[in-house]
């Protein structure tokens, strides 16, 4: 099982997730390129470069189908590699993924994405990122970031056609509370797939953090087994 982290994140998002999973799974995380100390790459943040970096690891591994678990912007990339990939993937759960990406919500969450300003009013999270990516990169992650957004507000990378040619099974998980994502735009993406499930998690708002994991750890356990 492979687990991918959310937008300004790394893997040791899962630090307390992984050795609950190592229980019952030959389970691990990676760094998408330019984040937590992997280097960037030329082509910045791309959804064809994060499934590269997902293919590195198969192959590395020499696995032939991944489980995958993607929490947010993790979750849009195992989708996005099950589309130009689906010879290596056995399953999916994403978790908390916005899929609906128009004008007016994605320029609110870029507008969160300016240094400066997190760090006059969120001084603690900018610290974490510094932390998490290095002092010397945390606003190219933001920038990275940023752009990423505005891109896909402009292609959409994960059409109809794509999402119904997904012929495995996936299981779309979703906040009750999630004001990032929805579970309109949601239950919209699980019209479409072959073989959905759908899980909506109660008291669950969109950060990682705030997801009761031992909550979610059976609901992981039972789809991938």
């Amino acid at each position: 099982m492979l687990l991918l982290h959310g937008a300004l994140a790394s893997k040791n998002q899962f630090d307390k997730m992984l050795p609950m999973l190592r229980n019952e799974f030959d389970a691990n995380a990676i760094n998408f390129s330019g984040h937590g100390g992997e280097p960037f790459n030329t082509k910045g943040y791309t959804f064809p470069v994060f499934a590269e970096d997902i293919l590195k690891y198969a192959d590395a591994k020499k696995i032939d189908k991944l489980n995958i678990f993607g929490y947010s912007m993790g979750g849009y990339a195992a989708l996005f590699f099950a589309k130009t990939h689906p010879e290596r993937v056995n399953k999916i759960f994403t978790l908390n993924v916005k899929f609906k990406w128009d004008m007016d919500s994605t320029k609110k969450e870029m507008a969160t994405l300016n240094a400066e300003n997190m760090m006059l009013k969120v001084p603690s999270f900018a610290n974490n990122l510094m932390l998490i990516h290095g002092l010397d990169f945390w606003k190219n992650v933001l920038q990275n970031t940023s752009s990423m957004m505005e891109n896909l507000m402009k292609d959409q990378i994960l059409t109809d056609p794509d999402l119904e040619k997904i012929n495995i099974p996936v299981l779309l998980g979703i906040g009750d509370r999630d004001h990032t994502s929805s579970i309109a735009e949601t239950l919209d993406v699980y019209k479409k797939l072959k073989d959905p499930q759908l899980l909506v998690l109660p008291n669950t708002p969109h950060p990682f953090e705030k997801v009761n994991q031992d909550y979610l750890i059976p609901f992981i356990s039972h789809f991938f087994k």
